[in-house]
């Protein structure tokens, strides 16, 4: 009887989202045109979605900053050599400008969630086969203090970093990283001041101990990659093998 009620309400489900998509139909989360042909259930259309995903060149392997297209060119750039990023590597969707801007400032303040969870897909339709090769021991996200999330509303990259645990499941490990203090706000500051800011002012937090994992770090958008260089440092300092970054954005002056 527990089967068949269950088999019912799916199936009334699914019925009752295909009436509504009739009467209503799905509509692009970032141009709020109707979706004529939905792919995968992304919740964009497909032209929002090819200009958020199109690949304009060659990547730094390591901060996902763009680099010129030359032979024999390094896999990273100058300033990931100069600042000695802790991080081993940065999956972004592309540059922090257009659609993809507008959707991340979107995302920010979206009490919903509706934007963090796209995010989240558009980056595992991207980089999933990817992520699920890498073998994470763990996800997480960077914390974010109390006020701001009060402020927003939300906190878009614990979302999703929740979102992506469930999809190539592996564990979420919800506050192994905690402010010392709370940390100025980044915008506004200078490249060696955002660095300095952040130093030396995250911890694992005392209920975590792993060996030698390796870890996936979510965040929102990377601009000179300190908190996420420090988050690194932190977690290898207690025996993390490998520390790999996923952000929706790279910023182009980071």
């Amino acid at each position: 009887m527990g089967q068949m009620q269950a088999w019912t309400a799916n199936l009334l489900r699914n019925v009752g989202k295909g009436s509504i998509d009739l009467v209503f139909p799905p509509s692009c989360l970032i141009c709020m045109e109707e979706i004529i042909s939905p792919t995968e259930d992304i919740g964009v259309c497909q032209q929002c979605l090819e200009e958020i995903t199109s690949v304009k060149g060659p990547v730094c392997r390591r901060c996902a900053a763009r680099i010129p297209e030359i032979p024999g060119q390094k896999e990273t750039c100058p300033r990931c050599e100069r600042d000695r990023l802790r991080f081993d590597a940065t999956y972004s969707l592309g540059e922090y400008t257009g659609l993809l801007r507008d959707t991340v400032i979107q995302m920010k303040s979206d009490r919903s969630e509706r934007y963090a969870r796209l995010c989240s897909r558009l980056l595992l339709l991207r980089f999933g086969e990817r992520l699920r090769e890498l073998n994470f021991d763990a996800v997480l996200s960077i914390p974010t203090s109390p006020w701001r999330r009060w402020i927003r509303g939300t906190n878009a990259p614990a979302v999703m970093a929740q979102e992506i645990a469930s999809a190539i499941q592996i564990p979420l490990a919800r506050g192994l990283l905690e402010w010392v203090r709370t940390p100025l706000t980044q915008h506004g500051m200078s490249r060696a001041g955002r660095f300095r800011n952040v130093r030396g002012n995250l911890r694992v937090a005392r209920s975590f101990r792993f060996d030698s994992p390796r870890l996936l770090i979510v965040d929102d958008v990377l601009t000179t990659g300190a908190t996420c260089s420090e988050a690194a440092r932190v977690l290898k300092s207690y025996g993390a093998e490998k520390v790999v970054v996923a952000v929706v954005g790279r910023t182009s002056d980071g």
